[in-house]
């Protein structure tokens, strides 16, 4: 153990050879051999250094991205692009939320039959479908979009989940069509359209959430469970940006209004 301690060379002592006694008997020879030992080991702990920086780097920066991801936080804000690969003016407002969903079957919630308290619940869901961006924000998107004469330098704009909630909100009326039959908006060519559209959505959201199967004591048989858990964005962060970007105004849609917004050229 002595011997060994001996040998230690801490980084802010003197550097001795390996073995000194040798050294003084050969003279100058083994003092310029001494101090050549010393370069390369100097040398040698200074890229050891380096490399032990560079690879903590990589790690910090490794940690940082996947928190950043939401792997370590819920709710967490996801990076700045939600992984979308076109713009959107409401990313700002993106934050994810771990919710359970309800099967709808025993329990009803206020959003399935037909009454004035569940078009109520419906209409509070999506009343903000038309909502006004500032040109500068208009001219990332990847659609060019219409002017608000009333307005200068403000452009229409909607979130797509509020009309993919209104199309929603259309079927759920048709199948009770005894009870809405005096509105006009259910036609069939209306509902088929939105049929359709929830289609696509559902496939471009492509929820990866996984279903699972139970034991259930009361049916004595394997059942799929209902009730699991999805990462979903925050609706009622998305539906705040909306309300602060409302418009309030009606807007003539047989008004033609003039404007120099260019026509992206990535998307038509």
């Amino acid at each position: 153990m002595g011997n060994e301690s001996a040998k230690y060379l801490p980084l802010t002592s003197p550097l001795l050879p390996p073995d000194d006694s040798e050294a003084c008997e050969q003279g100058s020879y083994g003092v310029d051999r001494s101090k050549n030992n010393t370069r390369h080991i100097l040398a040698t702990r200074e890229k050891i250094l380096i490399i032990i920086i560079v690879l903590q780097t990589i790690a910090l920066i490794v940690a940082m991205y996947n928190r950043g991801r939401g792997s370590s936080a819920i709710p967490c804000r996801c990076p700045s692009t939600d992984g979308m690969l076109l713009y959107s003016p409401a990313q700002s407002a993106v934050e994810y939320e771990i919710k359970s969903f309800t099967p709808g079957r025993e329990h009803k919630t206020i959003y399935q039959g037909a009454s004035k308290e569940v078009d109520r619940a419906w209409g509070e869901l999506y009343n903000h479908t038309i909502l006004k961006i500032p040109k500068s924000e208009a001219a990332l998107l990847p659609n060019k979009t219409y002017p608000i004469k009333h307005e200068p330098g403000y452009y229409l704009a909607g979130l797509d989940v509020f009309h993919q909630l209104h199309c929603l909100n259309n079927i759920r009326r048709a199948l009770h069509h005894d009870y809405y039959a005096n509105d006009t908006d259910l036609d069939e060519e209306h509902v088929s359209h939105c049929v359709d559209t929830i289609r696509q959505s559902l496939m471009c959201s492509a929820d990866i959430s996984v279903n699972v199967w139970q034991w259930s004591d009361s049916y004595k048989a394997v059942v799929g469970y209902s009730t699991q858990a999805h990462t979903c964005r925050n609706f009622d962060k998305l539906r705040d940006w909306a309300r602060e970007h409302r418009i309030h105004e009606w807007i003539d849609p047989l008004e033609y209004v003039e404007d120099d917004l260019p026509t992206p050229a990535i998307i038509s």
